[in-house]
């Protein structure tokens, strides 16, 4: 199990073990964006995340020392090579950190016990309403829309099972931040479903090109991350006690409390994925009988 806690001194680094083929040859990047809990970096037409937190690290990123941010700034170039990152800080001096053994991470491919997770959803639902960030994507599953909701009138679309994708771009890009709120949900949908082992979702090959005008570069990519089953540390982590233990409110609360909206709107796609997967499943089981 990740600890969630962990973090990295310097002068180490790492990564997780899905991120390794990416690392296989050397890698220029150069920062782009700069936040409290690390920064982006662009290169080789990828989106590269430095995470100071073990929870936020996908596919794509680096856990890096706490004290790194502050010794970059928009534009600064930063080589991996030879398991190593060197880069020019801010004053002019070179910095080389060295990298640890990558985190293993896997997915899970079986759901739960159908009556401990229809438990856990009903918990979740009811964290949701209590505690829940707003946003146009709780407001739609809570059915609270009003006429000022970009997706009010849409729920016959949204929430038919299973998805249709073809149908749900038009919604991508809906909401606000650096992941649209419906993006988030989308994001969820798919990570559920892929973790289920339902893979219901069809995504037609050409998904990126039809999405990326519609959306942020962030959004895009946790999409696509979504499409493959992968997401941050974060929301894995979840995904597994969800479907697997009994879930505590704390960690509800927790998952809807990152970002702006972007833990509340993600939480109500899985919500609302495996929600509509066990309904799915009851009625199949009972056209049997």
């Amino acid at each position: 199990m990740i600890n969630p806690d962990c973090h990295i001194e310097w002068p180490y680094f790492t990564y997780r073990s899905d991120f390794a083929a990416v690392l296989a040859t050397p890698l220029r990047m150069q920062v782009s964006e700069i936040f409290h809990t690390g920064f982006d970096a662009r290169g080789a037409g990828k989106l590269f995340f430095f995470a100071t937190e073990m929870l936020s690290l996908h596919p794509l990123a680096f856990l890096v020392p706490a004290s790194l941010p502050g010794l970059v700034q928009s534009q600064t170039s930063i080589l991996f090579a030879d398991a190593e990152l060197s880069f020019v800080d801010i004053n002019g001096r070179e910095q080389r950190l060295k990298a640890c053994e990558p985190i293993e991470v896997k997915t899970l491919s079986a759901c739960a016990e159908p009556d401990r997770l229809r438990q856990n959803l009903a918990a979740v639902l009811t964290s949701l309403k209590l505690f829940g960030r707003n946003s146009i994507v709780l407001d739609l599953i809570l059915g609270c829309n009003t006429e000022k909701n970009i997706l009010s009138g849409t729920e016959a679309v949204i929430f038919a099972f299973p998805p249709d994708i073809s149908a749900l771009l038009r919604f991508v890009g809906a909401g606000e931040g650096l992941t649209p709120a419906f993006d988030d949900f989308l994001s969820g949908m798919l990570l559920a479903d892929r973790w289920v082992g339902a893979n219901q979702i069809a995504v037609p090959e050409n998904f990126a090109q039809m999405a990326a005008d519609k959306t942020t570069v962030q959004a895009l990519q946790q999409l696509l991350f979504a499409v493959g089953g992968r997401m941050s540390l974060r929301f894995e982590t979840f995904l597994h006690r969800l479907l697997l233990e009994e879930i505590r409110t704390a960690d509800v609360v927790k998952i809807m409390n990152y970002g702006h909206s972007s833990g509340t709107d993600i939480l109500c796609g899985i919500w609302h994925y495996l929600n509509s997967y066990l309904k799915n499943l009851s009625a199949h089981n009972l056209q049997k009988i």
